[in-house]
């Protein structure tokens, strides 16, 4: 019996330790960074989804923003973001924008005390731009595709980070001499690429969807191909920001092609054939890593 009572009070002081030891553990008190903004070189807005956070070259987490982010770390540290965005529009393929470079900012983290870090962005020296349109020369490399398709407006456009120019697509409820509106890049586009990243992007504002549609053409047979490569979704009122994998279609395509992009405006079922469809366009880009 003694024996017995021996062994139970040996465990009794034994789990009483260690469970004092564990609830009395000090905890660490976290730091915190703030992320309020992703800004980007020449695009306004960049829409740029979330952030992908480091601390002393771990990974932290992938945050959208604004956002207070606790970490555990203090003293000297180097806090690296890189921005995300959703791939074709799909936040199940969210990933790091690859044109981008990095911002590295060297601080001093302090328990409890919040860090505000809202970095400015821009394209690395290895990007190669094919194709851009801002609206802001006299002649614009998106035109109408026929005689029955209203020619694109260029007008003033006034948003957070941007005073220039739009393109500015509208079409009436008196258009019905055909059932599809397309306005295309006014040449081909060769690509030179086919394993490194590249994206068609664009900045958008729509009352009605519409496509995104490649032509490819092959330069040894004359063969085209046509397809569909992404539908947007309404956005009357606020700015939105698309960027397609353009480095997949090269690759399925195969070397020795030329590109044409182009946007296609059709009045479904639903569109009230009394409203006009409206749709403003800024920033359209085709960018792509060169090889080194």
């Amino acid at each position: 019996m003694r024996k017995i009572l021996l062994i139970f009070t040996v465990i009794y002081c034994t789990v009483s330790f260690y469970s004092c030891n564990f609830f009395n553990k000090e905890e660490k008190i976290p730091a915190y960074i703030q992320i309020d903004s992703l800004t980007y070189q020449g695009i306004s807005p960049n829409i740029f989804t979330c952030a992908y956070v480091f601390v002393n070259y771990k990974l932290v987490g992938v945050f959208e923003y604004p956002r207070t982010i606790p970490v555990l770390v203090s003293g000297d540290a180097v806090v690296t973001i890189r921005p995300g965005i959703d791939l074709n529009g799909y936040s199940y393929e969210r990933t790091i924008y690859q044109m981008s470079d990095i911002s590295e900012t060297r601080i001093t983290l302090e328990p409890q005390k919040i860090h505000n870090i809202n970095p400015a962005f821009s394209d690395l020296p290895s990007v190669h731009t094919a194709w851009l349109e801002n609206f802001e020369q006299s002649a614009i490399t998106l035109t109408a595709a026929d005689s029955l398709t209203p020619q694109i407006k260029v007008v003033r456009n006034q948003r957070p980070g941007h005073t220039g120019y739009i393109g500015r697509i509208q079409i009436s409820p008196s258009d019905t001499l055909t059932e599809k509106f397309d306005y295309t890049y006014y040449d081909s586009i060769p690509i030179y690429f086919q394993a490194t990243p590249g994206y068609l992007e664009f900045s958008y504002k729509c009352n009605e969807p519409f496509e995104v549609r490649i032509k490819a053409y092959n330069i040894a047979n004359g063969e085209l191909h046509d397809k569909t490569v992404l539908f947007t979704y309404k956005s009357p009122d606020i700015w939105k920001r698309m960027y397609i994998n353009f480095a997949t279609i090269v690759r399925e395509m195969g070397p020795g092609f030329y590109y044409k992009p182009y946007f296609r405006i059709r009045r479904l079922a639903n569109t009230n054939p009394q409203d006009s469809i409206n749709i403003d366009l800024d920033d359209i880009r085709i960018v792509y890593k060169k090889s080194i």
